[in-house]
């Protein structure tokens, strides 16, 4: 990847943080997952960028929202939400240089809805916070042209398990730029290293781990999206587009404040 397109890949980087920034300070109990993603649609079109989400294999809205035993791809509903919901949302974006070339980023977060009142808020806390230190143990150790998705996968499942958690397998992270979705599949798990692949120099790779309390098992929603814990478990979600650049780790959608 050239500098331009690196340009463009922080420009539309940043745009998704604040997105998510934003979506994070409004978000309320009585909200709905419609009400979030019509949020989110409206900073994207006051921030000239396209949702890369929704018309994606025909998943119908622009952010996806996932509550409390739903792992990923959530579709925004009216449910209203409530004291101790746990809320996973995944915000990707693109735009367009003057070629009508595409760039994208993506990224997620969970977060819980508290009053104070929420007797169970500790253990979802720490969901949350083991999840989130996955992910910033992978950014901290990515070597270009040295770490590979199996090392990714080795530390997300060595760390998330040494805590008493579970990582979801058969859903992970992924190469981006041009296309939302481009290889290499980065896993939440130690693959085999006859599956593994080196995280090369000048590349942009999204690490989504994604966690459950309990069992790992899972299963899809009958509206052949929403994929749910197959036992009732709380899950955990964060994710963030970063630049494996020659002499440094860049993270293009750092919504951290």
């Amino acid at each position: 990847m050239e500098l331009q397109e690196l340009l463009k890949m922080r420009k539309v980087g940043q745009v998704v943080a604040d997105i998510l920034k934003t979506l994070k300070k409004e978000i309320k109990i009585g909200m709905t997952g419609q009400d979030l993603a019509q949020r989110a649609q409206q900073l994207m079109k006051e921030k000239k960028v396209k949702s890369s989400i929704k018309g994606y294999l025909g998943f119908p809205a622009a952010i996806c929202v996932s509550l409390n035993n739903e792992l990923t791809h959530g579709i925004p509903d009216h449910r209203p939400f409530k004291e101790g919901d746990l809320i996973s949302f995944d915000v990707a974006c693109h735009l367009k240089d003057e070629k009508g070339i595409a760039y994208h980023a993506d990224a997620a977060m969970t977060v819980l809805l508290s009053e104070g009142k929420e007797k169970d808020s500790e253990e979802k806390e720490k969901l949350i916070l083991i999840t989130k230190n996955a992910l910033q143990k992978v950014i901290e150790n990515i070597k270009p042209n040295i770490t590979t998705t199996q090392d990714i996968g080795k530390i997300i499942e060595e760390y998330v398990q040494s805590q008493g958690y579970h990582p979801v397998k058969e859903y992970g992270g992924h190469g981006i730029g041009r296309f939302m979705h481009e290889s290499p599949f980065i896993p939440n798990y130690k693959i085999s290293s006859e599956r593994s692949v080196v995280i090369r120099e000048n590349t942009a790779i999204c690490v989504e781990p994604l966690v459950q309390i309990g069992s790992a098992e899972i299963k899809l929603s009958p509206n052949n999206w929403t994929v749910l814990s197959a036992q009732g478990q709380l899950n955990a979600h964060f994710e963030h587009t970063i630049w494996v650049g020659e002499e440094k780790v860049e993270v293009l959608t750092n919504y951290n404040e």
